[in-house]
């Protein structure tokens, strides 16, 4: 009789991130990274973190990810990041962790302003966008925006309503939107704002905590921002 293959469940965490290059950007760990020293105020990640850092090559040819299955590397994370994640975040993390037999962490939810603003920071710097609208044929006027977007089957998401909190509920939130993306078969939510004054008011709230690729693409079109938040704010620091 032959050896019957029995597939072993693993527990896995998977971080992925969009770009136009042929390889990540030197600042693809390193922005994460700022953003969680900031909200952990700690000099650096955990070590072992850090030897498990594995890029690998573009699917679809842009979306670059990094991933773990190491469960004394899991932990860890997990361990340090628990108290940051938001509720969608949890309830996964605590349900494939019951699946393999182990226990997730028990760390309660760190909410104050400063750890929200990078929080919020981070998941603009994953998911939203910064753009200028299409000139005018008339005036040749163009405007700045921001936009993120979020799917969700259950109404608003936890992540795009906090967000809006932490950044003192600026900007409008709208939805349920039919999909348009093809990575999301979800009713999508997004929330935006536009105009030169309610865009440099947002990103005075996220700029300490903005990767470097973010930072570019806003000053790419500081002249659509406020002038004294480019002439004495954030873009001068």
């Amino acid at each position: 009789m032959g050896r019957r293959s029995v597939r072993r469940r693993r527990f896995g965490l998977h971080v992925s991130a969009a770009t136009t290059a042929d390889t990540p950007s030197a600042d693809a760990g390193q922005s994460g990274r700022r953003r969680w020293v900031a909200a952990r105020g700690v000099a650096a990640l955990p070590g072992r973190c850090q030897r498990s850092r594995r890029y690998h090559r573009p699917y679809r040819g842009y979306l670059f990810y990094w991933k773990t299955t190491r469960n004394d590397v899991i932990d860890e994370i997990g361990t340090s990041l628990w108290p940051y994640l938001g509720d969608a975040k949890r309830r996964q993390f605590a349900k494939a962790a019951s699946e393999v037999n182990r226990v997730a962490p028990a760390a309660q939810p760190v909410r104050g302003t400063r750890t929200e603003r990078a929080w919020a920071a981070g998941l603009f710097d994953g998911e939203g966008c910064f753009y200028l609208t299409a000139a005018r044929q008339s005036t040749g006027w163009r405007g700045a925006s921001l936009y993120l977007s979020q799917s969700s089957g259950g109404g608003p998401p936890d992540t795009i309503r906090r967000f809006h909190a932490a950044i003192e509920g600026l900007g409008t939130l709208s939805g349920p939107h039919e999909p348009r993306s093809p990575w999301s078969r979800l009713p999508q939510y997004h929330w935006q704002t536009s105009g030169r004054h309610s865009v440099s008011a947002v990103l005075r709230l996220l700029w300490p905590w903005l990767g470097r690729a973010s930072r570019e693409r806003v000053i790419s079109g500081a002249a659509h921002l406020d002038p004294d938040f480019v002439a004495g704010g954030p873009l001068v620091a």
